[in-house]
């Protein structure tokens, strides 16, 4: 039903991925979506999300950072070592205030999505959070508990510069080029062509078969 408000085409191939999601987020509270750009990753987790919402009768929040466009300490927060006061950053004050619970965080459902390359220079920060004890220790010695309802998720396209250590603490769902493809993505638009203002459309790239790419190079 989500699917056709948003004029989808929900593909067995891409129903598929949003199952294996579903099951994935309850058994782990660490999952790790992988896939090139364009194979559906961010509209499954939306859709999803929305229904569950629907489902469940239960308020959904998704919150997404891009974490290669911030630093650690805007990441996770920073000391001053002078006054020795801590100052948190994105993650630590979203996680903070549902910990806080002061507009009833606790009865919502959150998924705090890192949207972009997953790098140890950050990410290791988080293996503690990710094991069983979900606990984020900060550098001035203050330990945040995850909350049940909150779920950490890394939407990357690859796994070149994630460690094992923290692989390993999360559930994996992987999605290929085939999961949505080029038709789907035409007769997507063409359906919003049919149902939306053309003014109101977003701006797609020019889609370029690969056989045809491939070629046109050769």
């Amino acid at each position: 039903q989500i699917s056709k408000e948003n004029h989808l085409i929900p593909s067995d191939a891409w129903l598929e991925k949003q199952l294996q999601l579903y099951q994935t987020q309850i058994l782990r509270h660490g999952v790790m979506v992988v896939g090139p750009s364009g194979s559906g990753k961010s509209t499954a987790l939306n859709v999803l999300l929305e229904a569950l919402e629907r489902v469940e009768n239960v308020e959904s929040c998704l919150y997404n950072i891009d974490p290669k466009a911030i630093s650690k300490e805007e990441l996770f927060g920073s000391l001053e070592p002078t006054t020795r006061e801590w100052t948190d950053g994105i993650f630590t004050h979203i996680l903070r205030k549902i910990i806080d619970n002061v507009r009833g965080e606790s009865g919502k459902r959150h998924w705090i999505v890192f949207d972009g390359d997953v790098d140890p220079e950050w990410v290791e920060n988080l293996n503690s959070l990710l094991d069983d004890n979900k606990i984020l220790t900060l550098p001035n010695g203050e330990r945040l508990s995850l909350p049940n309802n909150v779920r950490i998720i890394f939407e990357v396209e690859s796994l070149k510069y994630a460690t094992p250590a923290t692989v390993s603490r999360c559930g994996m769902i992987w999605f290929s080029e085939q999961t949505l493809t080029n038709g789907l993505i035409v007769e997507n638009y063409f359906n919003k062509l049919k149902n939306i203002a053309l003014s109101n459309l977003p701006q797609y790239p020019v889609i370029i078969d690969k056989e045809q790419k491939s070629n046109s190079s050769g």
